[in-house]
């Protein structure tokens, strides 16, 4: 992922891109395209992208060219097909296109490994052979990206044009070493917030820049803080912290339990409020209590780009990558479908994994892109409905057994076992 990818970006397409690849590329474009692959295996993006994370994790940390030809950055520099996810309209604005991906040549795949193969020195921090790349040291999570990034604000609400984010990074990278540039974005539109988090190569590096007071991009001022004061101006304040602003190591109430904790009405209460909390219903003289069925904004993301007899186990390993996965609904043959994750963790593995994630064993690349509110409405009175039919019939079953059903009452229907 290079500085500005991870999140889901304004791809302009080239108006000419060739299926055929080049023999070879010139100088310029070769040292991006190495520059590009060595930024995926730095500890800079490994910190924060659980899809390469996996990747040096496996097969003796080795990945594929072949893995990393999906990328949409890469494909960029090479001039290759694009994955169709986002395309530019008139008005310079990114609309959502969840279309398949095209198959990439075999050319482009054998371009990009002589590229790097090239490219890639002895004193580098990876390695290649002729199908894949690595690094020479094992990945170890740090937590010091938190104290070397700045938060920045100021920049329109809602407002991206086609190159933004590498306009973004170039502009940063003036005043330091920026390692990882990210957008905020709303959580449920993902419309672009006007924020942006910049990790520098130093603390020493963002702590300069974070004193600026009179920086501006393209005649907007911008407001900057180190992230570390800005999370502790949230937290003191008693906002809801989104998870790009948690602090390693630190536990955050989830934003249904914040609401309940500063007195607004949690979203599980605003979908039920036509019916209330039914607090309990009695069952053959015992009380059972219903549970209440929770809802959290965050935790649905759509998923497109499902084909052949690709199995919901198969599905739901490939998107755990992205977060814990509580529920797959998927219809067998349907090109698309909606996890529900454990945590309100959607917008964060959209943006993380905007180049998509693999189905093991095969060609799909399942494409996560933000649900509607109606979307999002209905699978919560689906999942509803659900909940309350089980706890219906698990009810009846253990009435059932209470009051002579199978295996209870006068014995007649009781099957003894013998051991031989």
């Amino acid at each position: 992922m290079s500085p500005t990818e991870g999140i889901p970006q304004v791809v302009a397409a080239p108006k000419a891109r060739s299926a055929e690849a080049p023999e070879t590329l010139d100088e310029a474009v070769a040292q991006k395209v190495v520059a590009q692959v060595k930024h995926y295996f730095s500890d800079a993006n490994l910190n924060h992208d659980p899809f390469m994370r996996k990747g040096v994790s496996e097969n003796d940390g080795w990945v594929r060219f072949t893995t990393l030809i999906r990328f949409n950055k890469l494909r960029q520099i090479l001039g290759a097909p694009l994955n169709p996810k986002v395309v530019e309209d008139p008005n310079k604005q990114a609309i959502a296109k969840p279309v398949r991906s095209p198959p990439i040549p075999q050319k482009f795949v054998e371009l990009l490994a002589k590229t790097v193969k090239a490219g890639v020195s002895e004193d580098d921090a990876v390695e290649v052979n002729e199908t894949a790349i690595r690094r020479k040291d094992a990945f170890m999570t740090s937590d010091a990206w938190f104290s070397r990034t700045v938060h920045a604000k100021g920049l329109p609400y809602g407002e991206e044009r086609v190159g933004e984010t590498d306009d973004l990074t170039a502009f940063f990278a003036q005043h330091g070493d920026v390692a990882l540039l990210r957008l905020r974005r709303n959580p449920r539109t993902k419309a672009f917030k006007g924020n942006v988090l910049v990790e520098y190569a130093t603390a020493e590096q963002a702590e300069a820049v974070a004193k600026m007071e009179d920086l501006s991009f393209e005649g907007h001022k911008l407001e900057l803080a180190m992230l570390s004061a800005y999370h502790d101006e949230k937290l003191a304040a008693g906002d809801y912290m989104h998870p790009e602003l948690h602090k390693p190591g630190e536990t955050y109430k989830t934003y249904e339990e914040w609401c309940i904790a500063t007195g607004r009405t949690p979203p599980s209460a605003q979908l039920d409020n036509r019916t209330g909390n039914r607090a309990a219903s009695k069952t053959n003289s015992k009380t059972v209590e219903k549970k209440e069925f929770v809802v959290i904004p965050g935790m649905l993301a759509k998923f497109s780009g499902v084909e052949g007899e690709t199995s919901i186990k198969d599905l739901k390993k490939a998107l755990s990558v992205a977060g814990d996965v509580k529920f797959v609904d998927y219809e067998a043959g349907a090109s698309e479908g909606i996890v529900r994750f454990k945590e309100a963790v959607a917008a964060q593995a959209i943006e993380t994994h905007a180049e998509g994630l693999a189905v093991e064993d095969s060609s799909v690349v399942l494409k996560l892109a933000a649900v509607d509110e109606d979307t999002e409405k209905a699978f919560y009175e689906r999942a509803k409905a659900a909940s309350e039919k089980s706890e219906a019939r698990s009810a009846q079953n253990s009435n059932g057994k209470r009051s002579g059903g199978r295996g209870g009452g006068n014995g007649q229907h009781r099957t003894k076992r013998f051991r031989k």
